[in-house]
């Protein structure tokens, strides 16, 4: 069964290079310039943004895709699949690892570890055949103490074109180009965390953001921190120290507010916090968070929806404002029924909310009001992630369950591919990349011979 959307996005990976070259000088001379060419600039960054969004229509840059929503506008996607079935490609991957795949163009990432953790390292692979084109390995003697389920490679890296961002613990922050050239390696010192590392590196603009919370407080090494580096160079450019704050897992948000700032949202122990993406400046926060957060936040129609566990509260509220402004844009929340590890989604006006046992609970994402509630079989560690007008998830078996976008559970398929898996899909144009614990798994119709 193939799923098909109505609008297909052209992707334009040249287009976007072309304008990358001319956005630093443009920006560096516009100050110099009249208003006649002032206006051309305008209209060539324009047109870059355009370029950009059409060429990310068919990428999956990093963790959750797209803006980090977990929404692909791919157009078409096979909803059933088998170990023979449906498989394009299946590559065997070295060692462990619980961050899930990326794509950009014709590039697929991936990292893993091996040796206990001792040897990080960074696949570069080629989309259409599986091929693996480089791998890449930094070294740590002394990795940060995990747990089965996290492993030493959970963060899933980013890209946007040029290089791509992997983090793993106490092995620090790495960026190669796509020749896998390292570029630049940060050292961030030795995590204190028993059950492991997995926030992910975001990218905002031409800025790496990461959030290294841990248990320093307790352990008395140092305060967990949010990093903002330049990516081409690994240069700091702000660090925010989140004293007081311990384990968290979850990944920082990049949401518009008003026409033109944007904040990174940070949801954590006991509150969900609003930062400048510009000097790391803690603008407002929410409070109502357990103390245990995994699941990263996501936008949708100007409200971000948070999550916490263990069957901690579900909270929808406006971005914006300062201090503390719980009483004021928190636009609806549910006291009970949010996950541990499951991120939430929405889609189609709808919210979507897993926990770890296989409860799905789907809400009206503007009310809050509850729509069904379905249990799958299984236990869960992958979010779920929405194409062409129905979602999937993955169990910790392997077990991917597809139902449509309706305000009932539709089940459409059941497939199975028999082996474990604690990753979220990645979606590029038609194909599904899981990760399981042996194997990265392409799944889709062939494409066509070439003429």
């Amino acid at each position: 069964m193939v799923a098909r959307a109505t609008t297909p996005l052209p992707a334009h990976a040249s287009s976007r290079r072309f304008f990358n070259r001319l956005r630093k000088p443009a920006a560096a001379i516009a100050m110099r310039l009249g208003r006649r060419q002032r206006l051309l600039i305008a209209v060539l960054w324009m047109l870059q943004v355009v370029a950009t969004s059409d060429a990310g229509a068919d990428n999956w840059p990093g963790w959750r895709g797209p803006g980090g929503n977990a929404t692909s506008s791919d157009e078409a996607v096979v909803l059933q699949w088998s170990p023979t079935s449906h498989v394009v490609w299946k590559v065997a991957l070295p060692g462990e690892g619980s961050s899930s795949p990326i794509v950009w163009g014709d590039r697929v990432f991936v990292t893993g570890a091996v040796e206990d953790g001792t040897r990080r390292q960074t696949h570069c692979l080629q989309f259409a055949t599986g091929e693996r084109l480089w791998t890449r390995e930094i070294h740590d003697e002394n990795p940060e103490i995990t747990s089965a389920l996290t492993g030493h490679a959970a963060p899933t890296p980013v890209t946007n074109g040029a290089q791509v961002v992997a983090f793993f613990g106490n092995a620090g922050l790495v960026a190669y180009d796509y020749d896998g050239r390292r570029l630049w390696h940060r050292d961030f010192g030795e995590f204190e965390s028993e059950l492991g590392i997995a926030s992910s590196p975001i990218l905002v603009g031409e800025h790496v953001i990461q959030l290294c919370d841990h248990d320093g407080k307790f352990y008395r090494t140092f305060d967990s921190f949010m990093i903002c580096l330049e990516a081409a160079t690994g240069r700091q450019l702000w660090k925010t120290n989140r004293r007081g704050l311990e384990r968290s897992w979850s990944t920082p948000l990049a949401v518009p507010v008003g026409r033109q700032a944007t904040e990174l949202v940070v949801n954590a122990q006991d509150e969900l916090r609003g930062y400048s993406p510009t000097d790391g400046s803690l603008l407002w926060r929410i409070t109502g968070m357990t103390g245990w957060v995994t699941p990263s936040p996501v936008y949708a129609n100007g409200v971000v929806m948070a999550t916490s566990g263990k069957d901690g509260p579900l909270l929808a509220i406006r971005p914006g404002g300062r201090g503390d402004v719980t009483s004021s844009h928190v636009v609806w929340s549910q006291a009970r029924g949010g996950p541990y590890v499951c991120s939430p989604l929405v889609y189609q006006g709808r919210l979507y909310v897993l926990n770890e046992t296989g409860i799905l609970s789907c809400f009206r994402a503007e009310t809050g009001e509850r729509l069904f509630r379905q249990r799958l079989a299984g236990k869960f560690i992958a979010s779920p992630i929405a194409v062409a007008g129905h979602l999937l998830v993955t169990n910790e078996g392997g077990t991917t369950y597809v139902w449509s976008a309706t305000d009932k559970y539709q089940q459409v398929a059941e497939n199975r591919l028999e082996d474990e898996c604690l990753t979220s899909p990645a979606v590029s144009r038609g194909k599904i990349l899981i990760r399981t614990k042996n194997f990265l798994w392409c799944l889709g119709q062939p494409d066509a011979p070439s003429q």
